[in-house]
């Protein structure tokens, strides 16, 4: 067996005292052991560096790195730049790995040498009582081009997040995540396909998720959440760009985005009365609205008729008021108010 790890796991984590050992018990049994562990502990101030530093000293190959609090992006960060499997994977700190989570994701990278790897999950209520559907899309695991799902990562058929996958290490490495946004999953997983070829999937639920109270969807509507999905609308025309692929992507990252704004003004509808300075979220709502429409006409995004008109919508209480615009913004669009009432409330 060689002596470098096949597979790195990666756990960053910031103030997880409640989570974090159940995370890393489920690490612990695993049945599989031929892979490394890096616990990147970011300036945690509550009891998680000793629950860290009491399972590292018990992992066949484990490493674990405090690093001043700079976010979960720069966490990620070094535990790529520290790793040296031939794959890596991410975990949160209060998930939970079933226990032949790294052994399935290893003999299926043996068998079929993917770039990518991805398997299903489970989602659990925070207490664990109540479990959802996970959105696994058997039409996506028939998939075995990158440049194909990358289509799928815009149509909702795939999920935008580093966990419950696994990434060739030399093509990681490439990839930084974004710091200080809220969103760094999803720009680090797009340009991971453009550097990447084949996918393969293993449609089993490998990995426990946990939707805690207190996650972003959770939280009542901040203007960081605007200006970060903004912000991401930006990464993805340039990571596109930077490919020599913006001509054929920049529709579907436009109406992508314009999606993630009609969500957004449908939250600041339902937590309205939970938002502390909704003045100022509905001000850098109608600024960021401005910014994507300059750039969408600047990159010359093609949108459908009904996208043009749900784009006039969101700068409607510039004109008619907020309270006017929101009533026709439930008539117009109740259908997707109740499911993202739905998702917050879950």
């Amino acid at each position: 067996m060689k002596k470098t790890p096949f597979i790195s796991l990666i756990i960053a984590f910031y103030n997880e005292e409640h989570f974090l050992e159940k995370c890393l018990q489920s690490v612990a049994d695993q049945k599989y052991s031929h892979f490394e562990v890096l616990l990147i502990n970011d300036g945690s101030t509550d009891a998680s560096l000793q629950i860290a530093e009491k399972y590292a000293a018990s992992f066949f190959k484990a490493s674990l790195i405090t690093i001043k609090n700079s976010g979960h992006a720069e966490a990620r960060n070094i535990g790529l730049q520290s790793c040296t499997g031939d794959y890596v994977t991410f975990l949160d700190a209060d998930d939970i790995l079933e226990p032949n989570m790294m052994e399935a994701f290893a003999e299926n990278i043996s068998n079929f040498k993917a770039d990518l790897t991805i398997c299903d999950i489970s989602v659990y209520s925070e207490d664990g009582k109540k479990e959802y559907g996970s959105n696994w899309n058997e039409e996506t695991t028939k998939v075995v081009d990158t440049n194909e799902l990358m289509i799928k990562l815009y149509s909702g058929g795939m999920s935008e997040n580093v966990w419950a996958k696994t990434f060739r290490t030399t093509l990681a490495k490439q990839i930084i995540f974004e710091k200080g946004i809220w969103f760094d999953d999803r720009p680090f997983l797009l340009e991971y396909l453009y550097l990447s070829k084949t996918v393969s999937f293993i449609d089993k639920k490998l990995l426990k998720i946990y939707r805690r109270n207190s996650s972003i969807t959770r939280r009542a509507l901040q203007p960081k959440r605007i200006i970060d999905a903004y912000r991401v609308f930006e990464l993805e025309l340039n990571i596109a760009k930077k490919y020599n692929n913006l001509d054929s992507y920049k529709n579907r990252i436009g109406r992508f985005a314009l999606n993630v704004f009609v969500d957004t003004y449908i939250m600041q509808i339902i937590d309205k009365n939970r938002i502390t300075q909704i003045n100022e979220v509905r001000k850098v709502f109608l600024e960021y609205v401005v910014k994507l429409k300059k750039v969408i006409k600047f990159q010359r995004i093609d949108l459908r008729w009904k996208d043009k008109i749900v784009l006039q919508l969101l700068l409607l209480p510039k004109y008619l008021g907020w309270n006017f615009t929101n009533l026709i913004f439930s008539f117009l669009k109740n259908q997707r108010l109740k499911m993202v009432e739905k998702l917050k409330n879950q």
